[in-house]
């Protein structure tokens, strides 16, 4: 069963923090650096072996989302500040990487 959007998308650049909000779920964060590198799009994964190609050192400290964009009904496209577009975040993997960090 597909995942709801979330009611709230919000990037706290000074607490380098994603807030989400779920339909009956109370806020979750989740830092910018986990969610750059949860990107599974075929630059930063391999698309065959699902190994993952990008290497977290190499993530500027100071990564922050430099804009959002809607997908459709099911994901949010993240242009970040490294140049990095092409990834995108369904509202299933954005939950799963804020469960994961539970900050």
């Amino acid at each position: 069963m597909p995942t709801d959007a979330p009611e709230i998308i919000r990037a706290h650049r000074e607490t380098g923090l994603f807030e989400l909000k779920w339909p009956g779920e109370s806020e979750l964060f989740v830092r910018f650096f986990d969610v750059r590198c949860g990107c599974t799009c075929a630059v930063c994964v391999d698309e065959f072996t699902g190994e993952p190609l990008l290497d977290p050192a190499k993530i500027p400290a100071e990564i922050a989302p430099a804009g959002l964009d809607l997908v459709g009904q099911y994901a949010i496209r993240i242009r970040w500040n490294d140049g990095h577009n092409t990834g995108l975040y369904t509202w299933e993997r954005l939950q799963q990487l804020a469960h994961a960090d539970r900050l």
